[in-house]
């Protein structure tokens, strides 16, 4: 990796890193990375350990995101897109972050070698800690319990898709905050996909 383009990374806005055509990190930009490493109990993810050299595709849950991801990558690398842009949610338990995402192409003469991903804050707004998105615990519960009921959320939108075990087709799709009003819980696996408007939104993303 030139030099140059490690140090242009490092100073770009927001969340930002560069990988192969097939979604292998090759780079990452230290400096926010880090801070948001720290900042969300990630220290085993400081200067990319355990990232770097790794399928970007390997850390995205849900086989239908997965797809999407998929999508864009095969359109820009393909040329039937310039780059992509889509709205999506990160998460903690105390804090609700919205972020746009933006996959632009980086080429050499015709061909795209490389894939520049940048993570963009929108908004952040504190809020009492919601369990469900303490992934981390989350998922240290999925792995001890295996008979919990299953819980889709949008892993865009972070929305909760209500009542607890339904399909698309029997249940709706709520705010967390609301689920927890509702009498909900985080006694459950989730499983991670795309809400309809989500889906909709996604199909508009890619620029050509």
């Amino acid at each position: 990796m030139d030099i140059g383009v490690e140090h242009l990374i490092d100073g770009m806005e927001g969340i930002a890193y560069m990988t192969a055509a097939d979604g292998t990190i090759l780079s990452i930009g230290r400096q926010n990375w880090n801070r948001f490493a720290r900042d969300n109990d990630g220290h085993g993810l400081v200067d990319g350990n355990g990232v770097v050299g790794r399928n970007m595709f390997d850390f995205i849950s849900g086989s239908d995101v997965r797809e999407t991801y998929s999508k864009f990558f095969a359109a820009i690398v393909g040329g039937r897109a310039q780059r992509a842009r889509l709205y999506s949610r990160c998460d903690s338990p105390s804090v609700k972050r919205e972020l746009w995402i933006a996959i632009t192409p980086i080429r050499n003469g015709s061909s795209v070698e490389r894939l520049l991903i940048q993570s963009l804050t929108l908004s952040e707004t504190v809020r009492p800690p919601i369990d469900l998105f303490d992934f981390k615990a989350m998922l240290e519960k999925t792995r001890k319990e295996k008979a919990l009921p299953i819980l889709g959320m949008c892993s865009y939108c972070q929305h909760i898709r209500y009542p607890c075990g339904s399909t698309d087709e029997d249940g709706h799709w709520i705010e967390a905050e609301d689920y927890y009003r509702r009498g909900g819980n985080a006694d459950v696996r989730i499983s991670h996909g795309i809400c309809p408007s989500c889906f909709d939104q996604q199909e508009l993303s890619l620029a050509s």
